[in-house]
């Protein structure tokens, strides 16, 4: 990766105009751009120690998200590391963050320290914009020196002689990355930053300065959008580094409908941020053979073992059943780790059919249901689904599904 000059990025007085019929709302000025102080992370989860010595090794988090690798001669006697889970403080922290002890114990050789991303991590970033952080003595959060990107193996690492409080973080995001919107309801979204210099990788030189986190509210300046891009129905208005979408008043074709936004430096395009707008009525909806929507009131039981979606309307019951990942697409299964069943009076449509039986195409599509949102939001399509009377049982054909879910957490 080349080395980028540090650059300053300019504030700007940002004006979010969001439609003809509204009133502009009064303009912000942002104050110029220093460390950001926070307070301590507090342990989050069980701590896992190990004796190292002077021959070098290694010690994980338990989830495998953060790894350090002691070399050999980077201590002259044996310690005991401990690798402490903690709440993140850190400005567009991911995650949780880490507490590395003991505090003050300094490596005669680097040691190198390691983040694993996953997809999960990318939504409303990029790549190239993730980097770690730790926290100093005054309780700002720095970047240091040798960031380095991996993305074969999906982790970000830096070199280190001291031990501190680590966390992971986004310097430029799309917010929000995704929205669970009514139709015809409007949203705001705001390209944001915590960095002084856009990319977080430059990487730096013994040269220059460690760059220090800042508020996560800063806009990012108008000079690094390229262009915002609506993928989809509805309606966007753009100023700068915010937009206003209005979702349109019926269920779009495109579903979750993409808002764009190409991000440049020096000319060049260096990212894309993308935001998911999906645009339902609150429960599942779908529609046969291309037929009406129709949109039963559900829930979501979101655990370790087995993942339920249901839903009814008077005698109309659809259930959508997965195991693994509370996030992720998944293919149909002839068993149940994967399942769909719809059922209207005594005629019921599933993901398997025929006499063999037949394994449906398509996917379950499943988005936002981690803990920081009370929704599950996602989409499905069962290409064909069978379907069958079921008293006395009698197969009698296929049928194209496809659907949509934004449901509450019952769990």
């Amino acid at each position: 990766m080349k080395n980028i000059t540090n650059t300053l990025l300019g504030l700007a007085l940002i004006t979010l105009s969001v439609s003809c019929t509204e009133p502009d709302p009064a303009p912000t000025t942002l104050p110029e751009p220093t460390g950001h102080v926070t307070a301590q992370g507090t342990p989050d989860g069980t701590a896992v120690t190990a004796a190292i010595g002077p021959a070098g090794g290694t010690i994980e988090s338990t989830d495998k998200r953060i790894r350090v690798e002691i070399p050999a001669g980077a201590l002259t006697a044996t310690q005991t590391i401990t690798l402490q889970p903690i709440t993140n403080k850190a400005p567009n922290g991911q995650g949780q963050a880490f507490r590395f002890t003991p505090h003050g114990l300094q490596f005669a050789k680097p040691a190198t320290i390691s983040f694993k991303y996953t997809d999960e991590d990318l939504n409303g970033t990029f790549a190239e914009a993730l980097g770690i952080a730790y926290q100093d003595d005054k309780g700002i959060w720095k970047v240091p020196k040798g960031l380095t990107l991996k993305k074969e193996t999906k982790t970000v690492s830096v070199t280190t002689t001291h031990f501190s409080d680590w966390s992971f973080f986004e310097s430029v995001s799309l917010e929000p990355s995704y929205k669970a919107l009514d139709l015809g309801e409007k949203t705001t979204l705001a390209v944001k930053h915590v960095l002084k210099d856009i990319i977080p990788l430059v990487p730096l030189t013994s040269e220059d300065q460690e760059l220090e986190l800042l508020n996560p509210e800063y806009l990012l300046d108008a000079q690094y959008i390229d262009k915002w891009e609506l993928k989809g129905e509805g309606d966007l208005k753009t100023t700068n580094s915010t937009a206003v979408y209005q979702a349109p008043n019926y269920i779009p074709g495109q579903n979750p409908v993409r808002v764009e936004v190409s991000i440049k430096s020096k000319g060049k395009a260096v990212g894309l941020l993308i935001s998911r707008m999906y645009v339902m009525p609150e429960g599942i909806t779908l529609q046969v053979d291309g037929g009406d929507w129709i949109t039963l009131r559900g829930g979501a039981n979101i655990n370790s073992t087995h993942n339920i979606i249901e839903g009814q309307l008077a005698g109309t019951f659809v259930v959508l059943g997965w195991v693994g990942s509370p996030r992720g697409q998944f293919h149909w299964t002839l068993g149940t780790n994967v399942s769909f069943v719809y059922t209207v009076g005594l005629r019921s449509y599933q993901n398997r059919y025929g006499t063999g039986p037949s394994l449906s195409g398509g996917t379950l599509n499943v988005d936002d249901a981690g803990n920081q949102s009370p929704y599950v939001l996602g989409t499905f399509t069962v290409t064909p689904a069978g379907w069958y009377h079921a008293d006395p049982y009698n197969p009698l054909g296929t049928a194209q599904i496809r659907g949509m879910f934004r449901v509450k957490k019952v769990n």
